[in-house]
């Protein structure tokens, strides 16, 4: 009777356990399915950008083929009908080439926010089913946010006096010639027409590999009036990284530079704030505070580049800015 009752038990216990087993190949089964599709979600993902960037492609190859010989019977004419035509036909011109482009990139951009929708969608479905719980959408929202909000503040987070757009400005007369380096008028990265930049871009955001003021050698300065009389308490000074170069080098950015501080325009030489090196394996904007507390109240400031980081023939500023407390 007890061998039995043994039986009886162990035959029990290996139905439950031929259940349980069947139950996890079952869930393993689901699991499996589950990832072949996911698999097959993201070889349609992939197909698709791979189809967008053909599309790009596509039309880059149209405008390389088509716009030269229209730019070339546009300015042509525009040289028929005098040099003041021309330059306003150029800002037209320019409005028009910047229009196509947001018309040509609007519908690129709304492929991808569909795409990223989409993305972001699976996201959540897979975090929860996953049981996933340490990232809420808050708290991604919030560090989002936070990293745009550091980014609107100009990355550094200080005010800029020497911000072109706040009222600064270059002494034209106070500064080392520009080397005639080019920036284009383009289309998608695409060279249409050519104009020199002035030393008045270095006072502006605009940060674009090519969108520099360049000037011959490696030693130069400029004066900058700038927007109110401050006390200086630091200097930025931006190139562009070596991931952006061509080259993978910037051999043409600044090394030693030095700051000085002016009272009047027809100060020959002004007192020196401080002197620094910019290094060009760092952060692509680097600041650089001036020590002590005697540097005065200053409106104009004269950045003094006295050597850069090899380059032969020309040295290039993308952006300087002043920061500093206002005089009371």
């Amino acid at each position: 009777m007890w061998l039995s009752t043994e039986g009886s038990v162990q035959e029990g216990l290996r139905g439950t356990f031929q259940q349980e087993v069947d139950k996890l190949e079952q869930e393993v089964a689901a699991l499996r399915r589950e990832l072949a599709g996911l698999k097959s979600d993201q070889e349609v993902m992939g197909k698709h950008v791979e189809g967008m960037l053909e599309q790009l492609k596509a039309v880059r190859a149209d405008v390389e083929a088509q716009f030269p010989a229209w730019i070339r019977r546009f300015l042509s004419q525009s040289r028929q009908d005098g040099a003041a035509g021309l330059v306003l036909q150029q800002e037209d011109l320019q409005a028009e080439l910047q229009a196509l482009e947001r018309k040509i990139l609007a519908k690129v951009l709304e492929d991808r926010r569909l795409s990223a929708r989409d993305a972001q969608a699976g996201i959540g479905v897979a975090l929860q089913q996953g049981g996933t719980t340490g990232v809420t959408e808050e708290q991604v929202h919030l560090i989002v946010d936070r990293a745009l909000k550091r980014y609107s503040e100009d990355r550094v987070g200080m005010v800029d006096y020497a911000l072109e757009s706040a009222g600064a400005s270059v002494i034209n007369t106070r500064c080392s010639e520009t080397y005639r380096t080019w920036k284009a008028l383009s289309l998608f990265g695409i060279p249409l027409w050519y104009h020199s930049q002035s030393p008045r871009v270095i006072l502006q955001p605009d940060v674009n590999p090519g969108n520099c003021w360049a000037f011959r050698g490696s030693l130069g300065f400029v004066i900058i009036r700038l927007s109110s009389i401050i006390r200086p308490t630091a200097v930025t000074l931006e190139h562009i990284p070596k991931a952006l170069s061509p080259q993978g080098t910037i051999p043409s950015a600044p090394k030693d530079f030095a700051v000085y501080g002016l009272k009047d325009e027809g100060e020959e030489e002004g007192v020196l704030l401080g002197q620094f090196t910019y290094n060009h394996d760092g952060d692509p904007i680097q600041t650089f505070y001036l020590e002590g507390d005697a540097t005065g109240t200053y409106q104009l400031v004269e950045l003094r580049v006295l050597s850069n980081w090899g380059h032969p023939e020309y040295t290039c500023i993308y952006r300087f800015r002043v920061h500093g407390e206002p005089e009371h």
